[in-house]
């Protein structure tokens, strides 16, 4: 892949992150009226589940396309034929025994929203998988569309749904048009990846697939466990409201990781290119400006996050404003430990990376078990950031030995100190925005200048630069 190619995927995925983030931050102050702090709350505790479900029912196969795009490279359709048709077998069997073992065994259970809950899961495993194939392919028009067309299609769908046909039970209104857009969007690849391979399972491809991504389903699970049991909790423990005030601020906090997400598309395909043709130094260089880039926008969103949240959502959410600065750390410490983990994807250390993850889970519920019942959401964004940082510990310690001198950790001594500074300057002036603002707008001003020679050559095409 050219130079030029690299520049214009970056300059696509930063558009089309953009306009993902956009539509979630400006349908914000949509859903936090048209539905309660409690209809929120289910709806964010709904998406967790379908996060962990899609790891199970998809088998974590989207890790192991990115491998075979190097080791099938010449027959990855059929690769993608092959495993699109095994989950999409095994997804209808399952829906049918578990569909029938509620009807049988009478259980209280809406079995229609079982069926749409399983269906949306598959949905989400089956678009990771053809986002995973889109990006080592370098396609990345496709892959910017996937981004955006089902997110967009779903809210304008949603707010039809809850303003002029329900009711009541708002929630519904969000998550059944949700799932319709995107099992219409999984239906589609799948007869486009079908028609593209040879339509049939191999066996070989389908074993090969399972060694490589079967240990990553309990890490895909303890992952989302990791990243969504405080919601759950919360919801248990202390109450959809709450869930809905804490989901609010977690999803604002992550407006910054649209960097993280840019870059992860050209970046993982590149890392796997780069560590194969053993150009470490190239890694490092690059990998600072990643992290630097990353830790400008966090700490700029720490110091206006309080004025956002106001103008987003009703005075309702506002209490929340106090956890913004560990739950944008907790992002960070994802971004940053995620670097990590690629290289134990790379050497195919897949237990390991489960194990970590499984031990940062577990920590994660027993700090949730023990704190939130006591202080509520508050807790959840200090035990999700306490978390996050054992998973940092686990996987940095581990990745070191597989490569020691991919990303030194003194690299993430002065981000860190920026992010402190930042946290404490918030607390400090949480009542006056017009000081930190000025803060913010001259830290930005100054990075920008500092990093202006290195954004030209992420984001060559942008407008500004003209």
């Amino acid at each position: 892949m050219d130079e030029n190619k690299y520049k214009k995927a970056g300059t696509f995925y930063f558009v089309g992150n953009i306009f993902n983030k956009g539509i979630a931050f400006l349908t914000v102050p949509i859903f936090t009226r048209i539905l309660s702090t409690s209809d929120y709350g289910i709806v964010t505790t709904y998406n967790s589940w379908i996060g962990i479900l899609s790891m199970i029912v998809g088998f974590a196969l989207h890790m192991s396309v990115r491998i075979a795009a190097v080791d099938y490279k010449e027959k990855l359709d059929d690769f993608m034929s092959s495993i699109i048709l095994f989950v999409t077998l095994v997804v209808f069997c399952m829906t049918v025994v578990v569909a029938g073992g509620i009807k049988l065994l009478h259980i209280d259970a809406n079995i229609l929203l079982v069926i749409i809950c399983m269906l949306h899961a598959y949905a989400t495993a089956t678009i990771e998988d053809y986002s995973t194939y889109l990006m080592m392919k370098y396609n990345y028009k496709a892959r910017t569309a996937l981004m955006v067309l089902p997110n967009l299609i779903s809210v304008v769908f949603s707010v039809f749904v809850i303003k002029f046909v329900l009711k009541s039970e708002l929630y519904l209104g969000r998550i059944v048009p949700t799932a319709a857009v995107m099992i219409l969007f999984s239906i589609l690849i799948a007869f486009s990846v079908l028609k593209k391979g040879k339509n049939r399972i191999n066996w070989d491809y389908i074993k090969y697939a399972m060694a490589i991504s079967a240990p990553l389903i309990l890490h895909g699970i303890a992952l989302n466990i990791l990243s969504q049991s405080d919601r759950i909790m919360i919801t248990s423990l202390a109450g959809a409201a709450q869930t809905g005030i804490y989901s609010l601020i977690y999803n604002f906090s992550m407006i910054a990781t649209v960097i993280t997400t840019t870059l992860e598309g050209i970046w993982v395909p590149w890392f796997i290119n780069k560590l194969k043709m053993n150009s470490r130094d190239e890694i490092n260089v690059i990998a600072k400006d990643y992290i630097n880039l990353m830790t400008y926008a966090m700490a700029a969103l720490i110091l206006v996050a309080p004025e956002v949240v106001k103008i987003l959502a009703n005075e309702s959410y506002w209490e929340g404003i106090s956890i913004i600065p560990p739950v944008v750390l907790a992002n960070y410490v994802i971004f940053a430990y995620s670097l990590y983990v690629n290289i134990e994807h790379y050497y195919k250390k897949t237990p390991y990376v489960t194990v970590n993850t499984i031990i940062a889970a577990v920590s994660n519920i027993v700090l949730n078990f023990l704190f939130i019942p006591k202080y509520g959401y508050v807790a959840a964004a200090y035990t999700t950031l306490a978390s996050y940082l054992i998973s940092f510990m686990l996987h940095t310690r581990y990745a070191k030995k597989l490569e020691p001198n991919l990303y030194p950790l003194k690299r993430f001594l002065y981000p860190l100190i920026e992010l402190l500074a930042m946290t404490i300057l918030f607390y400090v002036f949480e009542e006056t925005f017009a000081i930190r603002w000025a803060i913010m707008i001259i830290y930005i001003l100054a990075m920008f200048y500092k990093e202006r020679n290195r954004l030209k050559v992420y984001f060559p095409n942008m407008p500004f630069w003209k």
